[in-house]
């Protein structure tokens, strides 16, 4: 296999790792600040355009809260739930990824 081949298929990978950063860093940001309900919630300003990103998609999972004067806090529930359904995507796709191998196994097996 070619390298350009091979570089195309590592970008969603790439991709999922900095995104997984991305919220780290958000995360660790309140946790690290105390701010786990909305009288203890802070500023985010995030700097990278990711970090933007996936702030406002935690906002919309409900795993961070925003107060009416643009604070952020950890929602721990919603943080949980989060996790529970990144879980879930990931099984689901391991799993689709499995039955794909499985079905070029059987054609080229019913192919010889």
């Amino acid at each position: 296999m070619s390298a350009a081949a091979v570089i195309p298929s590592l970008i969603p990978l790439l991709l999922v790792v900095a995104m997984r950063r991305a919220e780290a860093r958000i995360y660790r940001q309140l946790a690290d600040a105390g701010a786990v309900t909305a009288e203890s919630a802070i500023q985010l300003s995030p700097g990278r355009s990711i970090e933007r990103r996936r702030l406002q998609g935690l906002i919309r999972g409900g795993a961070v809260r925003l107060t009416a004067n643009s604070r952020h806090f950890l929602d721990a529930d919603g943080w949980n739930s989060h996790q529970r359904n990144r879980r879930r995507r990931v099984l689901f796709a391991m799993s689709v990824v499995v039955a794909l191998i499985g079905v070029a196994v059987a054609v080229l097996f019913i192919m010889r």
